[in-house]
């Protein structure tokens, strides 16, 4: 499998991927090992992972099929999510995430990976909307401007939302920051306009990326 590996900016890894399988594969254990509102910070393998995502969707509707490889195009998450899967807490790991995790192994700082499509549309728009993510958790006094700017907004029917969406309650303010950042999604029916003004503001003063450039 081919992956490609490069720093975009400050600590932020980016791993972009030929498919939309072999992407969401590769960061499925670790993305949900992150954030998901069933396993967030537990053990699991795939098949348990299967078959609860196969019996109930995060909202509780019926899928029947699963559906995970085609339902997400990025992915973020923070380094120290990897720390079970080197320790062997996540064994046996697939041939896909040996090698994911073979490019950070002599990476000892603080650092955050983000993963999307090559040179697609869709690819482009996860890489700016995860690099939020990335900026989110490794930037303080970006963090705080952010964090500051949605709670002067009535943000609780993007909450449900997001919730709805499967979305750990843990991450439901860099969720509303990053699509807040990535406009392009059907979200936008939940933002108030200047926070998404606000927010993209703040968030080119820290990041000066030509994004066009990056895959």
């Amino acid at each position: 499998m081919k992956i490609d590996h490069q720093i975009i900016v400050d600590r932020i890894h980016l791993l972009t991927f030929d498919n939309q399988i072999n992407l969401t594969s590769t960061f499925l254990r670790f993305q949900e090992h992150y954030e998901s509102p069933h396993f967030k910070g537990k053990y699991f393998t795939l098949d348990e992972f299967k078959d609860w995502y196969i019996k109930t969707s995060p909202n509780g509707k019926k899928y029947g099929t699963f559906t995970y490889y085609t339902d997400w195009s990025g992915f973020n998450i923070p380094s120290y999510i990897l720390k079970p899967f080197y320790n062997g807490t996540f064994n046996p790991l697939s041939e896909n995430e040996k090698q994911f995790l073979s490019f950070f192994e002599n990476n000892g700082n603080d650092f955050y990976i983000i993963g999307a499509l090559k040179k697609t549309s869709f690819g482009q728009s996860a890489i700016v909307h995860e690099t939020a993510h990335g900026l989110f958790y490794l930037n303080e006094s970006y963090r705080k401007e952010v964090e500051q700017i949605i709670s002067a907004y009535d943000v609780h029917k993007f909450n449900e939302k997001l919730i709805d969406m499967g979305y750990h309650q843990d991450v439901l303010v860099d969720e509303i920051q990053a699509y807040c950042i990535d406009s392009t999604f059907e979200m936008e029916q939940y933002f108030q306009l200047n926070m998404i003004s606000e927010i993209q503001n703040t968030f080119q003063k820290y990041i000066q990326l030509n994004f066009d450039a990056i895959i």
